[in-house]
């Protein structure tokens, strides 16, 4: 059942990938989304504002997942434009909306807090043409002013220009596919949308009862080169500086590298000819760097909350694969970032796809720790990581909900995620802890006493806490401009984005992680502290703390958003993001550790 829903679910995101080609005179529906503002956190659905032209139908175009939608807060409604393919419109009705006190008042707010509107027509959010001094050609940002404001005075866009981009379709004759939706907003008074003069008023929003005109007019605009219709949402790097920085953090694992084939050397290279000899000569000179010697009846024990560090660590491995799948996909354009809901549409694929081997190495190392009970180990897998997230996501929604946002996640929303959680995620996870389960106990190349070693008392520099802080420096400094520029985007309502550079710096970005966390595991094992395996996870996971701090600084002192909702929406969306990458890179530094661990006991002889 489980393998079977996957493979729907495959066709169904192929499907959704798909371009719909369009013959002349084809009817062309333009769908009401949301109004969402960079100042504030919360969005709020086209189609339940009082003083805009509703549209007839008031049925919610649903994607497949729902939730995808949920999470951005799309509430798609087709509206009652009138577009057929090629058939240019000047200054045609949409209609005369009335409005009372309340409604200009609605919009005079919303208007200050700068709202922009989001509409789609076949899949591409309508979006309006920007220019920077980084990309002198075009770029899309998405959405459109509701309004703006002239000294004290506020004015509605009342009147929209559609242009519409498209491209012949080579394989089908007489058939075109859309490749932009361009909304350019004007505010006219009186509904004099023919522009008679070159000055004309705009329509003002005024404290009192009225009546204001809603108009539109269409063109269609052929583009000749083959483009990819979602580019021109992306923004260019600053190529210099980000090479720089790359080069800075390629260095910096390189020396990370050097000092772990130090200890490699120090630890595992024999001589075959005389091994006393040469172990003498090894550590004649190192007593400093021996204490990992004299706790290997204890480096393997089994460590406190065993029980919860394997759910966590599976969880982890799940994510681990869905980051590295993310970045192939990318690359290989079988998706692209700008494109509504496709990130989360593949993450929930990969997701599922990464409960089966999350599932059997949780089981492995469960079962490494003499665990007594797979079936609930699995259940844990599947169960503590959704868990936390599904909190958090329950709780930025009820404050949602509270302001009518359609961040909400709807009732269909919440059915869809439940139900793929307990009938595809949860049965795939259990497959994997069973064949995990099935397979041979692995063995530990040293046995465990009894009774514990006692741990020396720790120098301040030796504490735990200290490790986990210095573990997460160099890691995030490999990341750290590529986070702010993603913040920054975010803030600014772009997409600034290199494929080619996000793909490098996340492999970086997961070396350092590796390398860093072998690096202190052994010094913390010089120290003849044994206890590691906590360790280890957390200090792979400190990257993900100074993410969120970053951004927490970021918020502070670089966004405009205002108010405690507005505030806890990006707060609790940050801990989201962090925590999913703490999750990844802990894993990750646990199974470095623990790979190197195993590799210096199983090939030093210990007396």
């Amino acid at each position: 059942m489980a393998s079977r829903a996957i493979f729907i679910f495959c066709c169904l995101i192929v499907w959704s990938h798909l371009v719909f080609a369009y013959k002349q005179g084809d009817a062309v529906p333009i769908y009401y989304n949301k109004i969402f503002s960079l100042k504030n956190q919360l969005t709020y659905s086209y189609q339940s504002l009082s003083f805009i032209c509703s549209a007839q139908q008031d049925a919610r175009k649903k994607s497949l997942l729902v939730f995808d939608q949920d999470f951005r807060g799309d509430r798609l409604i087709q509206s009652d434009y009138k577009l057929n393919f090629l058939e240019n419109q000047e200054c045609k009705l949409l209609c005369k909306k009335t409005w009372q006190i309340e409604d200009a008042i609605k919009v005079e707010e919303l208007i200050a807090d700068e709202y922009l509107v989001e509409w789609e027509l076949d899949g591409m959010p309508g979006a309006t043409v920007s220019y920077t001094n980084e990309a002198p050609e075009h770029n899309y940002r998405i959405g459109f002013p509701l309004g703006f404001k002239k000294g004290d005075l506020t004015f509605i866009n009342n009147h929209v220009i559609f242009q519409i981009l498209y491209t012949v379709n080579t394989n089908q004759f007489g058939k075109y596919d859309i490749v932009g939706f361009e909304v350019y907003p004007d505010s006219i008074s009186n509904g004099e949308c023919s522009k008679k003069n070159i000055d004309y008023e705009f329509q003002q929003v005024t404290g009192r009862s009225t009546t204001v005109t809603f108009t539109y007019s269409v063109h269609w605009k052929e583009v000749k080169e083959d483009v990819n219709a979602w580019d021109p949402f992306l923004l260019p790097l600053n190529k210099e500086r980000h090479n720089y920085a790359l080069l800075n953090s390629i260095i910096v694992v390189l020396l990370v590298f050097s000092v772990i084939a130090v200890i490699l050397l120090k630890t595992i290279h024999k001589d075959n000819n005389n091994q006393e000899d040469k172990d003498f000569k090894v550590y004649d000179d190192a007593d400093d760097f021996v204490g990992w010697r004299l706790i290997n009846r204890d480096v393997f024990r089994r460590p406190i909350y065993g029980g919860l560090l394997t759910p966590v660590m599976g969880s982890g491995i799940q994510l681990l694969i869905v980051l590295i799948g993310l970045i192939v996909c990318l690359y290989m354009g079988w998706y692209h970032p700008a494109q509504p809901g496709s990130l989360t549409r593949w993450f929930t694929l990969l997701y599922l796809v990464g409960s089966l081997p999350a599932g059997y190495w949780s089981a492995r190392i469960y079962k490494l720790f003499r665990g007594k009970s797979w079936i609930l180990n699995s259940i844990l897998t599947a169960f503590v990581a959704p868990c936390a997230f599904l909190l958090i996501v329950f709780i930025s929604s009820m404050i949602t909900w509270s302001q009518q946002s359609s961040l909400a996640i709807s009732f269909s929303g919440w059915v869809s995620i439940f139900s793929i959680w307990i009938f595809v995620l949860l049965p795939l996870t259990c497959i994997g802890a069973y064949i995990g389960e099935r397979c041979e106990r692995m063995e530990h190349p040293s046995r465990t006493t009894q009774i514990p070693r006692m741990i020396p008392a720790k120098r301040w520099y030796q504490l735990n806490i200290i490790r986990i802080l210095l573990g997460g420096i160099i890691p995030f400094a490999v990341i750290f401009l590529n986070w702010h520029e993603f913040l920054n985007s975010v803030n600014k309502g772009e997409y600034v984005l290199s494929i080619d550079n996000t793909m490098l710096v996340s492999i970086l970005l997961l070396i350092a992680t590796s390398e860093i966390t072998v690096v202190l595991v052994f010094l913390q094992l010089c120290a003849e502290d044994y206890i590691w395996w906590w360790q280890s996870f957390m200090i792979g996971a400190s990257p993900a703390v100074y993410m969120f701090g970053y951004g927490v600084y970021f918020l502070v002192k670089r966004t405009n958003i205002t108010g405690l909702v507005g505030v806890s929406v990006y707060v609790l969306n940050l801990v989201i993001g962090c925590g999913f990458v703490g999750l990844c890179t802990g894993t990750l530094g646990f199974l470095s550790a623990y790979y190197i661990i195993r590799k210096i006991y199983s090939s030093v002889k210990v007396d």
